[in-house]
Parts: structure tokens; C-alpha cells; sequence
């Protein structure tokens, strides 16, 4: 009777791993996305008494049986992705770790890979959403070029001068423990007391590099998950027959008993 249980928890869990692998595959497209990892735990142990043990002579192992397994985490991998040129002005990629900062509804701070923006109606950067980038970044009617530097620095050109003039700072911070972070869909994160306060990276130290023209694409190996799908369904398959081969056995033991 213990393996049916066993077997189902084992089912369960991958269950849930192909269902995380499908989510992969499904934004293997999604600009900025960070692929997420399944963690796994055996559950608890039953000690079965072993006749014959005695403190003056003690067995060397103890017979205990596991009880299964269970899912503890899905952690997110926040390795960068490849970058893809676009050639957009206002399209950036962040070369290295951190995020964009956005304004969310009511005022909240959300943050995001996704350096997909576009200009709003009084010029200001923003996301297909119309999330505002913060600080914001407005960029002026009459501007005919606009350059952002690896720094986050954004400048525009005039038709009556080469000179480029700063209209804006990119901002850009960072988690002490990313995958802390809440994701909320649509490319969005939110603060969560495991992810810490969102830290500001120094541009002047190079923490920073803003790649214009750029977008990043999801982290995601098509291969790599093909594979784990494979495994998991295998692992899927051999727990279901643990389960039949129980629910024989068990048919055996009845008829026995008759």
C-alpha cells in the first residue's frame, strides 16, 4: 500500500516539471524571459524496528523507507540571455545583470528585462503596457536622433545642431536575490522581502551597460528542455507502472485471502 502513495508523489512532482518545462518552451520567443528550475526533496522516513538489535549489539544500518517526494521551489535563472539586433533607437538590451525600472499602477515600482519601449504622446519612454521607465525619459518633439550610451545616458540631436544634448538617465538596479523576486507576467517583477530592496548599480563603476538597438532574448535552451521533457515523462511513465505493478500485487494478495 506505502508504494501506491509513494509512486503518486513522485507522479505529482513530475507532473509539475513537465508543466514548468512546457512554460519554457512557451516563451522561448519572450523578450527578456528567465527560464525557472524545479527543486525537489524526498519527504519523510519511516523507521521500521529490526527484531534482534540491542544496545550491546546494534545493527550497522538502520532499515528506514522513504515516503516519496515533493517540490520545494521553482527557481528562476537570471543568466542573460542572447542579444538581438533590431536597430530600433529605442529598443536596449542589458548587457549585464539588473533591471529597467518602471512606474506600475498606482505609483508601485515594477521592474523588468524587457527594454522594448516606445515614445507616449508627450514623449516619454515607455512600455507597450505604458508603464512610464523611471525616472522618466522624455525625448523632445524636434529631436531627429536620439543616442543612449553604455552608461544608461540618453541624448538627442537637433536639426539645427550636431551637438547632442542629455534629456534623460537611464536607472538601472539590481536584487541581492533576484530569484526572490515576484514575477506578476507581462514581463514584469515585483519586490518580495526575499528578493531585498532594489539597489541602484553606479554607472561610473561599470555595472552598467545599456546596449541601444538591442533587445535580449529569453534565456531559454530548446534542446536542453526537450531533453528534461524526455526525462520527465520516462520518470512520469515509471512511477505510473509502480503504481499498476502495486494494484497487482495487491489483486494477488485478495485472491490469497479467499
Amino acid at each position: 500500500m506505502r508504494a501506491l502513495y509513494t509512486a503518486a508523489t513522485g507522479m505529482s512532482a513530475q507532473q509539475l516539471k513537465i508543466d514548468n518545462i512546457a512554460n519554457n518552451l512557451a516563451n522561448v520567443s519572450t523578450t527578456g524571459y528567465k527560464k525557472t528550475r524545479e527543486s525537489f526533496e524526498d519527504l519523510i522516513y519511516q523507521n521500521i524496528p529490526i527484531g534482534g538489535a540491542s544496545v550491546d549489539n546494534p545493527r550497522p544500518t538502520l532499515l528506514q523507507v522513504g515516503t516519496g517526494v515533493h517540490t520545494v521551489a521553482l527557481t528562476r535563472d537570471f543568466r542573460n540571455g542572447d542579444m538581438v539586433y533590431t536597430g530600433n533607437e529605442f529598443d536596449l538590451a542589458l548587457g549585464k545583470r539588473g533591471f529597467f525600472v518602471l512606474e506600475g499602477p498606482g505609483g508601485e515600482e515594477r521592474y523588468t528585462r524587457d527594454g522594448h519601449f516606445v515614445k507616449n504622446v508627450d514623449g516619454e519612454l515607455v512600455t507597450a503596457e505604458g508603464y512610464k521607465l523611471q525616472p522618466s525619459v522624455e525625448i523632445p518633439e524636434d529631436a531627429v536622433r536620439v543616442v543612449v550610451a553604455e552608461d544608461g545616458t540618453v541624448q538627442a540631436e537637433f536639426a539645427d545642431t550636431t551637438e547632442l544634448v542629455t534629456v534623460g538617465q537611464i536607472q538601472v538596479v539590481d536584487f541581492i536575490n533576484p530569484s526572490g523576486l515576484r514575477n506578476l507576467g507581462g514581463n514584469l517583477y515585483q519586490v518580495t522581502p526575499e528578493s531585498g530592496e532594489p539597489q541602484i548599480l553606479d554607472a561610473e563603476e561599470g555595472f552598467v551597460q545599456v546596449n541601444q538597438g538591442f533587445l535580449e532574448n529569453s534565456n531559454v535552451d530548446i534542446a536542453e528542455e526537450l531533453i528534461n521533457m524526455v526525462l520527465a515523462q520516462r520518470a512520469f511513465e515509471t512511477n505510473s507502472k509502480v503504481i499498476q505493478t502495486e494494484d497487482d500485487n495487491m489483486q494477488t494478495i485478495n485472491t490469497l485471502k479467499r
